[in-house]
Formats: C-alpha cells, sequence, structure tokens
C-alpha cells in the first residue's frame, strides 16, 4: 500500500474521478472536461487573430458602449449550425440609432429595453470602435478587441464547430 501522503490532491482527484466513472452505469464526465461544441473566431484579414471557446449552448454577447448616446449596448448571439443568430439587443437608453422595432418585438425588462429578432450571419463585420469597452462576453468574461489590434481595424466575427 503506498501511503496517501504521496499523492498530490490533483492525483486524487483524478482516481477519484476515474473510479466514479468506471463504476457508475451512466458514467461521469465531469463539466469542465465536456467538449466544446463552438468556437468564435475572429479574424483581421482573413487570418486568425483570437479563438475563443464558446459554452455548449453556443451563447455569446457582443458589447460596445454606442457612440452617440455613450451607454452600453449587448447584443446576443449563439451559435446554430455555423451561423452566428443574433437573438436579442438590450440597452438602457433610447436614441438615435437604435432600433425599437423587430420580427420579434420590443419590451421594457428590469430597466433595460429588449429587441428580440432572428437574424442570421456567416460572418459578421465590424470596426473595434474608438470608444472603449468593445468586445464580446462569453461565460461572464469581458475580452475587449483591444487585446488583440488597434482602434478602428477591421475584423470578422464567425463560428467554427461540428
Amino acid at each position: 500500500m503506498i501511503p496517501l501522503h504521496l499523492f498530490s490532491y490533483k492525483s486524487l482527484e483524478r482516481c477519484f474521478l476515474l473510479l466514479l466513472s468506471l463504476t457508475s452505469p451512466l458514467g461521469f464526465v465531469p463539466a469542465q472536461e465536456q467538449p466544446v461544441t463552438y468556437k468564435l473566431c475572429i479574424n483581421q484579414g482573413g487570418y486568425p487573430v483570437a479563438e475563443l471557446p464558446l459554452p455548449s449552448s453556443g451563447e455569446f454577447i457582443l458589447t460596445y458602449v454606442h457612440s452617440i448616446h455613450k451607454r452600453p449596448v449587448y447584443e446576443y448571439f449563439r451559435a446554430d449550425q455555423g451561423l452566428l443568430v443574433l437573438y436579442e439587443l438590450r440597452y438602457d437608453t433610447t436614441s438615435t440609432g437604435m432600433p425599437f422595432d423587430a420580427e420579434g418585438g420590443f419590451r421594457m425588462e428590469n430597466g433595460l429595453f429588449i429587441v428580440t429578432m432572428n437574424r442570421h450571419f456567416q460572418t459578421l463585420p465590424l470596426f473595434v470602435s474608438p470608444v472603449p469597452g468593445h468586445g464580446v462576453i462569453i461565460d461572464r468574461h469581458l475580452y475587449l478587441f483591444t487585446e488583440w489590434v488597434t482602434e478602428d481595424t477591421a475584423l470578422e466575427l464567425s463560428v467554427k464547430g461540428p
């Protein structure tokens, strides 16, 4: 018998998970080891800048600060069959350039204006805003485009997956 103090906590955890997966009739896959279905691809001029794993739901948020009324805007996307699907837009102030009608409707919820839609994109071209705060939120983590490129750079978003 090998004394337990020779094992690290991490190795004991792996042994426990292996034992659990072998003895469970359904198997066991810890949440952190589930396969990623899609990746968000951020390209500049046809070259990859970043590939970010998306959660199993395929959802992420494109966020920016509106250039006129200087308030945050959140565009909700999900990956579906290799496409980017814009399904919701949220903002807290109406102003010039902000939509208020869409195929899915317009409502107020918890102080936010919410526009529901169903728009599909193979790719999403954009310019990195000179107003700070332009990026994507994935699993509550904000990735600013300026981590990879400078303001006013043309980027293209797409998804890669099954």
